[in-house]
């Protein structure tokens, strides 16, 4: 609703609008100068007004209302569009045609079909953004091979400098129209009996090599290309292309013209951990993603692959990235974080680097007290998780905090629960 009031100024001169508008007819007709022909500032006018009342109707969820005043804007649009002129507000009417449709218990498949070649008519500005939302619309409905269709009227479509000002659009159709080969090949494969000939099968093949060429041509671009990228790896997978996979991969990754994206690394690190890839590279590629994200619930399985390289840095890495994550409010409280800080801490002190582990102790010494053993934080652990607590209390140990103010209050807290149990035991 604000992107309306923006659009339109409405705000401007809304006390001169509101005695028009509470003397509105249901059905708003443009006006016409003193020759009988209508104005573009009358247009304007009239098309304002329209909004206004839908914007109106929407706020009251009377979507009917909404209905008939958004035919007449429709109507206006067209006079508007005969006579030359292209209203800035067609992405606006466009965007609440479909919302109120949503909304409309009767509205049929054919009712939003209507709106959308309509829209296409009066927004040559928006005319890919309205072919992109259409065919998803289809693809909601199952209709596949009509999304196909309105994917290539799109990417084929030109308008002048029109057009080419939608570039940016028309690059995500075509990246749309490899992704529907992609799901129509999908379909395919699960209709095919399982059999060593499936990757054979011309049908099949056929459109892995449309949604292939599209695919590698759109994901070599610069951007953020996820869903495509699983896609084309999906299909290279299939039909035991490891390393071409690897290499798309690996390009999507660490591509320095590409933007820095957390999740085409993890994208590579699952990969490599399918293909049983050497623990080195398992931990690179997860070192980067720690660099991005360190909060992230792989790190957890990073520091168990540097628990079992036997090298030290490779340990005091693990010792350092798992008290990173024990930072986060995300991580706090989680067990299986705690139990790995402790493996770690037990591991170094056996293999006698007590040096290191109370270097990075006394580091962070300052904020953990106030983040993990302030008392209040002790009695809740023992009331909501005992593991929890038993876990923190052989980590103070470990760093030489047995005697903290955590660890006394834990005592006392559970000498406390034990006299009771056994009190209440006796009784019984």
């Amino acid at each position: 609703m604000d992107d309306i009031e923006a659009e339109l100024n409405i705000a401007h001169d809304a006390e001169e609008d509101e005695q028009e508008r509470l003397q509105l007819p249901v059905y708003i007709h443009y006006h016409t100068n003193d020759k009988g022909v209508p104005s573009a500032m009358s247009f304007l006018k009239t098309n304002r007004k329209c909004l206004q009342q839908i914007r109106d109707a929407m706020l009251l969820h009377n979507w009917k209302e909404a209905a008939v005043y958004y035919n007449n804007c429709i109507q206006t649009l067209d006079a508007m569009s005969s006579l030359g002129l292209h209203p800035t507000t067609s992405e606006i009417v466009w965007r609440i045609g479909t919302e109120i449709l949503r909304h409309l218990p009767n509205a049929s498949a054919e009712d939003f079909n209507a709106v959308y070649e309509q829209m296409k008519n009066n927004g040559v500005q928006n005319f890919s953004k309205i072919c992109l939302e259409h065919s998803f619309y289809l693809l909601l409905n199952g209709q596949m091979d009509e999304a196909k269709r309105q994917l290539s009227i799109g990417q084929s479509w030109r308008h002048g400098t029109v057009s080419i000002a939608q570039g940016d659009t028309k690059k995500l159709i075509q990246a749309y129209c490899g992704f529907l080969d992609y799901l129509i090949w999908c379909k395919k494969k699960s209709s095919v009996p399982v059999t060593d000939e499936m990757s054979t099968n011309c049908d099949m093949h056929s459109y892995f090599r449309q949604a292939s060429v599209t695919l590698k041509e759109i994901i070599s671009q610069p951007g953020i290309w996820d869903p495509f990228v699983l896609s084309f790896i999906d299909m290279l997978e299939f039909y035991n292309d490891e390393d071409g996979a690897l290499e798309i991969l690996e390009n999507y990754a660490y591509n320095e013209n590409f933007p820095i994206n957390p999740n085409a690394h993890l994208y590579l690190y699952q990969f490599l951990k399918r293909h049983n890839a050497p623990e080195a590279k398992l931990i690179g590629s997860l070192k980067v993603l720690q660099s991005l994200v360190p909060s992230h619930e792989l790190m957890l399985e990073l520091c168990f692959l540097l628990k079992h390289t036997k090298l030290m840095s490779d340990l005091e890495d693990a010792l350092s990235i798992s008290m990173n994550l024990l930072e986060f409010v995300s991580w706090r409280s989680n067990l299986k974080a705690w139990s790995c800080l402790l493996g770690i801490v037990r591991m170094l002190k056996r293999k006698k680097c007590k040096e290191t582990v109370i270097k990075e102790w006394k580091s962070r010494r300052p904020l953990w007290f106030p983040l993990h053993f302030r008392s209040y934080i002790s009695r809740k652990d023992i009331v909501e998780n005992i593991s929890l607590v038993k876990l923190k209390k052989e980590f103070l140990k470990a760093v030489g905090e047995k005697d903290s103010p955590y660890c006394k209050v834990v005592w006392k807290c559970m000498s406390k629960r034990k006299t009771k149990e056994c009190t209440v035991g006796e009784k019984e």
